[in-house]
């Protein structure tokens, strides 16, 4: 029974339309359909049929041709050698096939141990005897049979070179060896995929056997002569199978299955009764009836009658068969998946016949090649992007070893800014001079001090869980454009301050605290968007060991600064300033407090010092908030006309007035001093006139004052000075900007000590939680008499109001003049007295 009746048949050139959406895949994530094993009857030369074919796929769907014409063998063992050779060259022929652009290299893990083991044909063995041993020695042979071959001179170079390699061997390497490599083997014995497979297919009864070894030990002793030859058949052709519905199945960590376009084809020529073909489509049909698995494989065979036992018992088509197959298959009918379809004669001679072409298999699915490689582009384009992000990172102002290590850092116009536990350095090390790299490795050797002193103040909590334990963070201007800049050398001298008064705290069994360092940018620019880097810091450790209580610092008086104020105090974090005197930020937090005089008390104290009657000329610069704001508050205490204001002084500016009758207060940055004195000297000298008297604000150094003395053959200035002496001593190294920051963190730490003492809890109360409202409220209880903070810069008190604003903190007047190595103290006012 054909699909056709005898005289009549498909034609030749519609073969490709009535076969061709058998092997072609429709869509990409299609399910492998049911493939029918087709036999094409001729009488005429059927043999061509298959050459046909077999041109008209070509290199573009993967296929071998395989003759099937031979007589069966007379023994099982040899029908089993039989299939397991044709077998053979099906799977060496669709691996090798040319068209791994349109189906990927096609692999045959299973069939190809297997086969190789069957191979082996080795006498029957104990099988009480444990095989392992026996089949590691095949397993490596068989392994070692899959490499390239090599001539006798290469492998015994490599064998010296392994030898070699042995003896050299750490020790710890070599026992490493000896255990990782038997550990290896028995996983993959037992839960390789390959082993377990073996162990879960239906044929030759595995569960007999214990584990794979001793299955394979069953397999290399010729079972086809000692167990059920059919059975060694069935699970070659199960093997085959499976490892081609392997190479189809999706899976999300593999796509080796989007590009297969098509579907394997194998032709069998001769396919007739009486031969080995029809051994081979008996057992296709059995073990695609027994195991209910699906494979892509489609199995089209030429011949000049139907197989007389396999043909159906009625007329079915290619287009019906689908239907038909599931009641076939569950009745395990030997035809349920073979087809015979008649071909007509074709009009003319053979010759003609068999020379003509079908054309070139053509596939829809046209952007294989491209869908194949987008998973390498994929890869190579992420590769690519995340090494040039890593090394665009890594050279840049915050480049990281490891960039995933949780700091919240970030760049902004060439400077690293964000949040450090000290693990990274804000400072670049590379200086336009030895003193200047100097400079610069000492800073960041404070900065890596931090992280050391941190651990140390862990291992302290670690011992005594008791003790309060904290983190603060200090929060300023840890990089500049300028690296021998009064900014830096300011934010050198506090690190020295706040690791001093960390280690102190530790060292009289008062709070322990952990220090996180926080950069705002230059003139802290960038320090809004970092204070909130910081609230995030908060409230992430809120419920930890170590909260934050509390942010020290803040960088001076600039714009950024007010802003940064804004979103800590809205965030519950109480702020001690060191060198902030803005007279605006007490208003704009409450949970703001500083360290030293504001600019109002600085501008009342240079009163009365010069005297009510003087009429100093001021000179400022405008939009700099620290600036405009001491000339404002000067300007109010001596009553100065507008000509007395002198807003950004220029080179020979005709403003500056000359002589020593004159005083000339500058209330800018000590950035800006340099420029402002070559404009002093400039003009005087031009119209020969003595220099005036020179006074400075409190954002002087004396760093940049040596820089400047150096300059002149004799200059004398004097400056206001929140640290001009030292009322108690704290240490030799604590000195200048790092008396402020000593002191700073000395506020916090009294405060947790008033909220751990209990000072501000009625009787019975339960313990206050250490968090920033708690420590603000500690700060609130420096207000009066016997709970002063000794500052070394001066005694703090906040006053009975709980002002934001030390209450008569001490201030001075120096002198710096040529030829000095130290400031001379001209006039002190302030006891720091509630």
């Amino acid at each position: 029974m054909t699909e056709a009746t005898a005289g009549q048949g498909v034609p030749v050139a519609q073969l490709p339309q009535r076969l061709g959406w058998r092997w072609i895949r429709r869509k990409r994530l299609e399910t492998i359909p049911d493939q029918p094993i087709v036999h094409l009857l001729r009488e005429k030369n059927p043999g061509a049929l298959v050459d046909q074919l077999s041109d008209h796929l070509g290199s573009v769907v993967p296929h071998v041709v395989l003759d099937v014409g031979a007589d069966p063998a007379e023994t099982q063992r040899q029908k089993s050698v039989q299939i397991r050779k044709l077998l053979d060259r099906a799977a060496l022929g669709l691996r090798d096939a040319d068209s791994w652009p349109r189906i990927g290299r096609l692999r045959f893990r299973r069939y190809a141990l297997l086969s190789w083991l069957l191979k082996k044909n080795l006498p029957q063995t104990n099988l009480a005897r444990a095989p392992h041993s026996d089949v590691r020695h095949l397993l490596r042979e068989y392994l070692s049979s899959r490499r390239p071959r090599r001539t006798q001179q290469e492998e015994q170079l490599e064998s010296q070179g392994w030898e070699l390699a042995a003896q050299n061997l750490p020790w710890y390497l070599h026992l490493l060896s000896l255990v990782f490599f038997p550990v290896y083997y028995a996983w993959w014995m037992r839960a390789g995929r390959v082993a377990r497979w073996f162990m879960r297919q239906p044929y030759l009864s595995p569960g007999e056997s214990a584990d794979f070894p001793s299955f394979a030990q069953r397999l290399i002793a010729t079972p086809s002569r000692f167990e059920n030859a059919e059975q060694v058949r069935k699970l070659l052709v199960h093997a085959f199978l499976a490892d081609l519905a392997d190479s189809y199945k999706r899976r999300l960590w593999r796509w080796k299955w989007v590009p297969k376009d098509c579907y394997p084809v194998l032709l069998l020529r001769n396919l007739r009764d009486e031969s080995t073909g029809k051994l081979l489509v008996r057992l296709i049909n059995d073990v695609r009836n027994e195991t209910g698995s699906r494979d892509p494989l489609l199995v089209v065979g030429a011949g000049t009658a139907a197989l007389p036992e396999e043909s159906p018992s009625e007329a079915v088509t290619l287009e019906q068969w689908p239907e038909k197959l599931q009641n076939a298959r569950r009745r395990r009918s030997p035809t349920a998946w073979y087809v015979p379809v008649q071909v007509a004669d074709e009009p003319g001679s053979t010759d003609d016949e068999s020379t003509l072409s079908l054309g070139q298999a053509d596939l829809p699915l046209k952007r294989s090649r491209l869908v194949r490689r987008v998973p390498a582009i994929a890869l190579v384009a992420l590769l690519l992007v995340g090494t040039g992000a890593y090394v665009k990172q890594y050279v840049g102002p915050c480049g990281q070893l490891l960039p995933w290590n949780g700091l919240e850092l970030w760049a902004e116009d060439n400077e690293c800014v964000g949040v450090s536990d000290g693990t990274f350095q804000f400072s670049d090390i590379k200086g336009r001079n030895a003193e200047e790299a100097d400079f610069l490795q000492g800073l960041v050797g404070l900065q890596r001090t931090v992280e050391d002193q941190n651990a140390w103040i862990d291992t302290q909590h670690e011992r005594n869980k008791s003790r309060p334990y904290v983190t603060v963070v200090y929060f300023s201007t840890l990089t500049d454009s300028d690296p021998n800049s009064a900014t830096l050398n300011g934010v050198f001298e506090e690190l020295k301050g706040i690791l001093h008064a960390q280690r102190m705290s530790d060292l009289r069994g008062g709070p322990l605290i952990r220090i996180v360092l926080a950069n705002g940018g230059g003139e802290m620019k960038h320090a809004g968007a970092v204070a909130e880097h910081i609230v995030a810091l908060a409230q992430r450790r809120a419920d930890s060991a170590a909260p934050v209580v509390g942010v020290v610092g803040l960088g001076g008086s600039w714009q950024g600064t007010e802003n940064a104020i804004r979103v800590l105090g809205a965030a519950g974090l109480p702020m001690v300033g060191t060198t902030t005197s803005a007279d605006a930020f007490p208003q704009v937090s409450k949970l703001y407090h500083q360290v030293g005089p504001n600019n109002a008390q600085q501008a009342q104290f240079v009163r009365d010092y010069l005297g009510p009657g003087a009429k100093p000329k001021v000179y400022y610069s405008t939009g700099d908030l620290y600036s405009e704001n001491l000339a404002d508050d000067l300007r109010g205490q001596f009553a100065l006309p507008p000509e007395r204001m002198v807003a950004n002084p220029s080179f020979d500016d005709t403003r500056i007035s000359c002589g020593p009758q004159e005083v000339a207060f500058f209330s800018g940055r000590a950035s800006k001093l340099g420029g402002f004195l070559d404009s002093v000297r400039w003009h005087c000298n031009k119209i020969n006139a003595p220099l005036p008297r020179l006074i400075a604000g409190d954002d002087i150094t004396k760093f940049m004052l040596d820089k400047e003395l150096k300059k002149d053959v004799y200059l004398s200035l004097e400056y206001t000075s929140f640290y001009g002496e030292v009322v108690n001593k704290e240490s030799d190294d604590i000195e200048g900007r790092a008396m402020l920051a000593f002191d700073a963190l000395r506020v916090l730490q009294n405060a947790i000590t008033n909220v751990i003492g209990e000072s501000l809890l009625p009787d019975g109360a339960e313990q206050l939680p250490l968090n920033g409202l708690s420590v603000w409220r500690g700060i609130a209880e420096i207000n009066g008499p016997g709970r002063v903070v000794p500052g070394t810069a001066g005694n703090i008190c906040y006053g009975p109001d709980s002002q934001q604003v030390p209450v008569d903190k001490k201030i001075s007047i120096m002198r710096m003049k040529t030829g000095m190595s130290q400031p001379e103290v001209l006039w002190t006012r302030g006891e720091g007295r509630c």
